[in-house]
Order: C-alpha cells, then structure tokens, then sequence
C-alpha cells in the first residue's frame, strides 16, 4: 500500500491512499502524480462514473461521465498525456512498454475513508493511447430497491417475483441502463443469511456480505458457462450470473432455475417483450423459457430534475402532442441551473422500469413464436405497463423532464 500525501498538504489532495497498486518507479512527489491525484479527488467529488483520458493533436482531453453524459471537464498539455498514462499504468499493473495493443488493469483507491476501485482500460489512437478509468465505489450503498425509483406498485410486484423459491427473473436493456444495479438491490432484498447465495459477474462492481461472487476470467478458460457449472456443484439457492452473452450459458441458467434454483441475470435487448424473443434466437426452445422464466424488467436511466433549483413551467405544444397530453395549462419540473448541479439542472438518475409477467396469454405467444412487437401488444392487453408509460409517469411526479424521456427511453407507436 502506498500513501499519497498527507492531510492538509496541498501538494497532494485529500489523503488519497492507493492500496495493490504495485511498486511505482515514479517518485511520489513528481507532477504527473499530483495531476492524477487531483484529477481522481475531483472526478470523485463531481459524481463521476468514467474518466477518459483522451488524446488530440494539440491537447489532451479530460472528460467526466457524470449522470450518464459525458462532458469536457479539462484540457491539458499534449506534454502530460506520456507521463499520465504511464503513471496509471503503473498503478493497475499494466506494461508501459507496450502502446500497440488494447489493455485492461485495475487499482484501488481510498479517500476519506471509503474504498473506491478503479478499472483501467486503455486502446490506441492516431494520437497516442485513450485511457478510461471507470469509478466504482466498494461498499454497496444506496443499492436497496426502494431507492432505484420504481413505483410503489411495482415495487410490489417486482418484490413478489423475487421471492419465489424458484425460477428465472431476467432483467433488460441496453448498456449502462442500470440492470446490474437492480440485481445487486434484489440480492440485497433477500435472506442471504439462511441461504447459500453465489454469483458470477464481468467484473465484480460491488461487494456484498454473506454472498460468494467471482469473476470471469476467459483467458485462463472461467467463463460464464464455465463457472455456472461449478455454482451448480456448490450447494447453492440463488444465483446470478452477470450477463447471458451465449447459448451454452442460456442453457444452464434455465436449467438451474428449473431444478429448484432462483436465478437472477441479464440480457442485451429493447424492452421485456423483446427477451423472449431474444432467448428462441439463441436456441431455446420456448416451453424451457416459459417453465423457468418468472418475470422480465426492462428498465432505462434518466437524469432526475435537480431538487435546489428546480420550477414548474408550462409543457411546450410539441411536447404536448409527443406526449398526447390535452391539457393546455398541464406543466412539468426543469432545474434552472445552479451550483449543486453544475448548471445543468439536473441531478443524480432515476430508473424507468416496465415489468412482464409471464401471464397464459404471453406464455401462449410465446410458444406460437409470435414477434417481439406482437408480445409487448397482448402484454400491454394483459395489463402490463410499459417504458413509455413509466417514464411520463415520472414526469408528471416531477423527477424529471420530457426531454431526459426523449433522449434516453425508447418510445415507439405500440409503447
């Protein structure tokens, strides 16, 4: 473990400890570590989930993701980018030699106290190399389902799905829409205590008590198949597997939900509708689905209306129309800019959730391998909402605006 500064020195903020990092060749002192000392204490104070490090012929780009948007945050002198990415490298173990190749590495990092574990990502560019470093706090705070944004009502049902002894729920939709964090607060939901819980994730994002999680490595041949079938053999009663990327893995979790196993995981697809679908692609037979599948989520993140400055204005009428809204006087919340949102006016993420159970008539269309398009219709009739109707729902709460909907959830004529 190496210590970077001490409190109060203004040489290197905040008490930034690094922990693993490997031994440095770079004095502790030297500038380049004091930039990244800082730019990581900022990155951290501002609520970023992704530093890039990005390189340009006459600078050197510093942009935070901060609520899901990237921004330019810094720009530096083309002179720092050697030494900076050489210095993370360093710190996540990663050859500073080699500049042709895409590499990956990790660190850790503690400031005031909390534990905050950093991925390392680099590729080449025409420029030199692009580092992203991704933010991950090691605690699992604030990851309780009451906290995710889901309506009381489906907060209910979703808690009625997941405790069931058995079965299959998947969660949906594109990356970074928040699917990991929604099985993190589900496992958190459980008794972990009087039962044997296990997951296999890439990577591990958050550590959770009385729970055994272990990550992918396919170099060394642990992939996700691969370590779902050691679960298996580990007496285990719920599960959760990161992502369903293939068939084999497909196969194995359904057969896990089917022999008394709950089992919790993802999918790369639209909306829940689409899931199906997307499983009889890769080879499921639809009676397997229908028997081990209880329930898909499909979810979206937008940014919420920021609570220090936000004002109620009237719904402009090209959004009245999108939103098929009658009522001339009807308005909405947006954020006016301040100092607790950096201007923007928005602050924080909210989920926007659709949740479908498998109901006889889906079951039905499911079996007749009807389209994704046809499921969400007999969804929608068997009263399941939808994307489009949760998130003008959060609109009209005021936890965020028409626009966030239109940029972020994808609404179509049938949802």
């Amino acid at each position: 473990m190496q210590e970077w500064g001490q409190p109060g020195d203004l040489r290197a903020p905040d008490n930034i400890l690094v922990l693993d990092s490997g031994q440095s060749t770079v004095a502790v002192d030297a500038p380049v570590v004091l930039l990244l000392n800082e730019l990581i204490l900022e990155a951290i104070q501002q609520r970023v989930s992704d530093m890039h490090i990005e390189p340009h012929e006459r600078e050197v780009l510093i942009r935070f993701r901060i609520d899901g948007i990237l921004i330019d945050w810094r720009s530096l002198s083309t002179d720092n980018h050697a030494p900076l990415t050489s210095r993370v490298k360093v710190l996540s173990n990663i050859d500073i030699a080699e500049r042709r190749l895409p590499m990956d590495g990790r660190f850790t990092i503690q400031v005031r106290g909390a534990r905050w574990d950093v991925r390392v990502s680099t590729i080449p560019g025409i420029f030199g190399e692009k580092t992203v470093l991704r933010l991950l706090p090691k605690e699992a705070t604030g990851l309780a389902l009451s906290d995710l944004g889901m309506l009381e009502r489906d907060r209910q049902r979703y808690e009625a799905f997941i405790a069931k002894p058995f079965g299959m729920v998947l969660a949906t939709g594109p990356t970074g829409s928040g699917k990991t964090t929604t099985l993190y607060a589900s496992l958190r939901q459980l008794d972990c205590v009087g039962k044997n819980v296990i997951t296999i994730e890439d990577p591990v994002e958050y550590e959770l008590r009385r729970v055994t999680q272990m990550q992918v490595h396919p170099k060394i041949g642990l992939t996700f198949a691969t370590g779902l079938r050691h679960i298996l053999r580990q007496d285990p009663d719920i599960i959760m597997v990161g992502e369903i990327r293939d068939t084999e893995t497909l196969a194995m979790a359904v057969q896990a939900a089917l022999t008394g196993h709950l089992v919790f995981s993802t999918l790369h697809c639209n909306d829940a509708a689409s899931a199906a679908a997307r499983a009889l692609d890769m080879g499921l037979e639809p009676y397997l689905f229908t028997s081990s599948v209880i329930s898909i989520v499909a979810q979206r993140l937008v940014r919420r209306v920021c609570p220090h400055c936000k004002v109620l204005e009237p719904l402009p009428a090209a959004v009245r129309r999108r939103f098929e809204v009658t009522d001339p006087r009807a308005g909405c919340y947006r954020g006016r800019g301040c100092s607790q949102c950096r201007q923007t006016g928005y602050h924080g993420r909210v989920g926007v959730f659709e949740m479908m159970s498998l109901t006889d008539a889906i079951k039905q269309a499911i079996h007749e391998r009807r389209t994704a398009t046809e499921i969400r219709q007999i969804a929608i009739r068997e009263g399941c909402g939808v994307l489009r109707d949760d998130a003008i729902r959060k609109v009209q709460m005021g936890l965020t605006t028409p626009e966030e909907v239109l940029r972020a959830v994808w609404l179509t004529d049938e949802a």
